[in-house]
Formats: structure tokens, C-alpha cells, sequence
């Protein structure tokens, strides 16, 4: 049985066993005591504090490893730092959208007693303090703290430094380069518990909830496949629009082998060679452009991602009676668009990533369990999203500076 159908067997029979115990056996002293506080809150529980373990880390050298791999941006000067902006504006574009429209949707939950929901001093201080408590006066309080914003600055002041100097520091640059190897896989062990964690939480959720919950998950995965739909469609065709003379129409009628190929790997990564191909074959960008834009994309492009973490947010919040202020949206949007360059190419590695903003705003990462039933889905949808974004970067930047054959563009 493949990863997907196992996550959604887990959802299925989760919501089931937590409706029979919800309409059968509450109230009971001895289900609720054991089976739903112990046995369904123990497991998921675990799952938890693994993410916990690793997000930090993970994110921390994940960085730093981005920035030094972008080593072209020196040699194809003006080209390199064009695409870079337009990676970091169109993600930039795709939380803030998220937010924008989550923000006009009411989840009529009854909100749950968060653990430990008081938001960090961060969020009510004035902007001025909030600037300045970017950067850490201790590297290491700021880890012990899980400071997160100060860990992701110091992150991209050594991934900078290091970018600098790389070529006399091949020993550093190996040892961060297997240190994200080994955090990589240490998520892909993670997620490979999602199913178990799934119905642990999904059961204790409909045991204690029942069928309260499920409307508001359907409005959250509605909500999250509109903003991308919208994104894919409007963001995109705007792009083209305005920095090319490219048609709208030709570029996306070429998407549709590359959708489907993403939509089934879940990667950005593994996409990769059939992104390459798909960009220089069909869309007619010149090769030396593409081999640098399409892994740069698949490392920092992630607008389908930054779109879930700001529905999720924002859901999240309002599930657990969070009120986000101004300086939270500003918050998400810097820290989801900063985490982008961490987030690893591989499937549900968002999710992970969710956990950042969790933690920066104060609320409970137990919702992330509550979210994974869907999840799987949208991680599809969302990384053709993202590679659908690297190939429409390429194409305006190859424009923009004549490396794009038209003629095989609108063949």
C-alpha cells in the first residue's frame, strides 16, 4: 500500500473509531482515562515531540545550506539575483494571499484550551524592539529558547559568511552538506509515522469532538486549494503579463505533464530532471539558464508551501482561540518566506516547516497531527504549485534577458 492511500486508510479509520467511542462509550471514566488520554495521546504525543526535535536543527543547517549552494549568483550576476528576487516575491505574494483570504473566513469552532497558548512578549512589542529582537545577542539562548526568528537570522548570517569563503572552507561546507543530508532523512523516518500519529489523533479528536470538528478541516482544505488554484492562475499569468510578451495560454497548456509528474511525487527534488527537461524542451529557455533556475526554485521557491502555512495558521489559531494582531501576519510572512529556503524538496517536508511558525506565534504544534489527515492531498497539489512557479520564473527571466527560443515556446 503506497504512503498516500496509508495516510488516508488512517484518516478514515481514525474518524470512525472516534465517532463509535464518541456516540457509545462517553461518558466513560475508564475509555477516556486510558484508551483516549494514555494509549491515543502517548502516540501522538511522540509524534510531536519528534517534530519538535528536529525542526530547529533541520531548519538551522537546512539554511545555511541553501544559501551556500547558490553559488552562481556571483558569476551570472544580474541574472542570478533577478531570479532570486522573483523566487522570494511570488512566495512573498502566496502567504500574503493566504492570509488575506483565510482572513475573511469564519471556521465556527469552539475554541480549544491551548497548552501553553500565551503568544510570545515578541508579538505585542512595539515594531521597533520587534526589529531588533530579530537578531541574537546569544546564539545559543536563542537555541535552548527556540527562539525561532533569531536562530533563522543567524542561519542566513552564516550561510552569507560561509558563501563568501566556501572554496577555502571545503570541510565546513561538507560537513553542513551531510549534516542536511542526515536531517533530511531523519524527517523522511518522521513522516514515515504519519499514519499511526493520524489516527492517534484523528480518534482522540472525534472521541472527545465528534463530528464539531470535521466541517471547520473541510473549510481549512477548501480554503487552502482556492488561494493555490488562485495563485497558480492569477500570480503566474500576471508575471508573464508584466515582465514578458510570453502567451499565457501556450505556457499553461505545456504544464499539464509536468503537473501530473509532481502531482504524483510530491517532491520538488525528485521533479528536478523532468522539470529541466520540460523548461528547455518544450518552453525553449536556454539550457545554462535552466540548470541554474530550476534547482535554485526547487530549493527556495515554495509558494504552494508558504500558501498552506498560512491557511494552516490561521486555522490553527482560530481552533485554539488564538487572536493573530498585525505584527503575527507580519511574523508568518517573514518567517514562512525565510523558511523557504530551508524547506527540503521532499514530500510533507512543509509540514514540518509549519512547526516554525507555530512555535514563533505561541500555538499548540498538536494541531500539525490534527492537519496531516489532509495533508497528503494538498502536499500534491502544493508541489505542483511550487514547480509550476519555478517554470514560469524561468521562462520570464529567460525572456527578460533573451535566452528563450519563442519559437519553440509557442510551438
Amino acid at each position: 500500500m503506497s504512503f498516500t492511500k496509508k495516510v488516508l486508510f488512517s484518516m478514515v479509520t481514525g474518524i470512525v473509531v472516534g465517532l463509535l467511542i464518541n456516540n457509545f462509550f462517553i461518558p466513560n471514566q475508564l475509555i477516556e482515562s486510558i484508551l483516549i488520554n494514555q494509549v491515543f495521546h502517548t502516540i501522538s504525543s511522540i509524534f510531536l515531540i519528534l517534530l519538535k526535535m528536529i525542526v530547529l536543527p533541520l531548519i538551522f543547517v537546512s539554511i545555511i545550506s541553501g544559501i551556500i549552494s547558490i553559488n552562481d549568483v556571483n558569476t551570472l550576476g544580474r541574472l542570478g539575483i533577478k531570479t532570486l528576487t522573483l523566487y522570494i516575491f511570488t512566495t512573498m505574494i502566496a502567504i500574503t494571499l493566504a492570509l488575506f483570504i483565510s482572513s475573511f473566513v469564519n471556521y465556527n469552532i469552539e475554541v480549544i484550551d491551548a497548552v501553553n497558548n500565551t503568544k510570545q512578549v515578541l508579538a505585542a512589542e512595539p515594531s521597533s524592539n520587534f526589529i531588533l529582537s530579530i537578531f541574537p545577542q546569544n546564539f545559543f539562548a536563542a537555541l535552548v529558547d527556540g527562539n525561532v526568528i533569531q536562530v533563522l537570522s543567524f542561519a542566513i548570517f552564516i550561510g552569507i559568511s560561509a558563501s563568501f569563503i566556501k572554496n577555502e572552507i571545503p570541510e565546513f561546507v561538507n560537513l553542513i552538506d551531510n549534516l542536511n543530508k542526515i536531517f533530511n532523512k531523519m524527517v523522511l523516518i518522521i513522516i514515515s509515522f504519519t499514519p499511526i500519529a493520524v489516527f492517534a489523533l484523528l480518534a482522540k479528536t472525534f472521541s472527545m469532538e465528534g463530528l464539531d470538528v470535521f466541517i471547520p478541516l473541510m473549510k481549512y482544505f477548501s480554503i487552502v486549494v482556492l488561494v493555490l488554484l488562485l495563485h497558480f492562475t492569477f500570480t503566474y499569468s500576471l508575471l508573464l503579463k508584466v515582465f514578458s510578451n510570453l502567451d499565457i495560454g501556450t505556457f499553461y497548456a505545456k504544464l499539464k505533464s509536468l503537473i501530473i509528474f509532481t502531482f504524483s511525487t510530491s517532491s520538488s527534488n525528485a521533479s528536478i530532471p523532468f522539470t529541466l527537461d520540460v523548461v528547455t524542451n518544450k518552453y525553449g529557455v536556454n539550457k545554462s539558464l535552466a540548470s541554474f533556475s530550476v534547482p535554485l526554485g526547487a530549493t527556495i521557491n515554495m509558494d504552494g508551501t508558504a500558501i498552506m502555512q498560512g491557511c494552516a495558521t490561521y486555522f490553527l489559531a482560530a481552533y485554539y482561540g488564538i487572536e493573530l494582531e498585525l505584527v503575527d501576519f507580519i511574523v508568518i510572512i517573514l518567517t514562512a518566506t525565510v523558511a523557504s529556503i530551508g524547506t527540503a524538496g521532499i514530500p510533507s517536508a512543509g509540514i514540518i516547516m509549519l512547526s516554525l511558525i507555530l512555535t514563533e506565534l505561541g500555538i499548540p504544534l498538536e494541531g500539525i497531527t490534527l492537519l496531516l489527515g489532509v495533508d497528503r492531498l494538498l502536499d500534491m497539489m502544493r508541489t505542483s504549485v511550487n514547480v509550476s512557479g519555478d517554470t514560469c520564473i524561468s521562462c520570464v527571466v529567460a525572456h527578460s534577458e533573451n535566452l528563450i527560443d519563442v519559437k519553440k515556446f509557442n510551438q
